[in-house]
């Protein structure tokens, strides 16, 4: 938790341990309770969301560019990511346009919001301070 706390990563997994078969610790007596490796596990992620919405909220005012993945249903918003977030497993940036957009497009967004994984955005040429 320390190091967590102290490294501030801005993406990061953990997982419980799982004992694998053939390997040395799958054979150490005394395992822990999977209780246990289950809360540990959920207080880093804890710790960790914290870490990701002070991160997310110090974009706001940015500008990134971002490629759109597709509309929201029923909203003039779509999805999109930057270079460096991965579909499935990294947070998404919704842009709030009136314009039409495909999938595919790439766009210059300035981030007007933040949530813990997540950013909200309007295209650079329509924002208005």
């Amino acid at each position: 938790m320390e190091f967590v706390d102290e490294m501030e990563f801005e993406r990061l997994g953990v997982f419980a341990y799982s004992a694998e078969e053939d390997t040395p610790a799958a054979e150490f007596p005394d395992q822990v309770p999977q209780e246990i490796k289950e809360d540990r596990r959920d207080a880093i992620m804890e710790l960790q969301q914290e870490i990701s919405l002070d991160l997310s909220q110090s974009m706001v005012g940015k500008t990134l560019e971002v490629m759109i993945e597709g509309k929201v249903a029923d909203e003039n918003a779509y999805v999109a990511r930057t270079y460096m977030d991965g579909p499935g497993v990294d947070g998404m940036i919704f842009v709030q346009t009136g314009e039409e957009l495909m999938s595919g497009d790439f766009a210059k967004i300035r981030v007007t919001g933040a949530m813990e994984y997540d950013l909200i955005g309007e295209l650079e040429d329509e924002f208005t301070e």
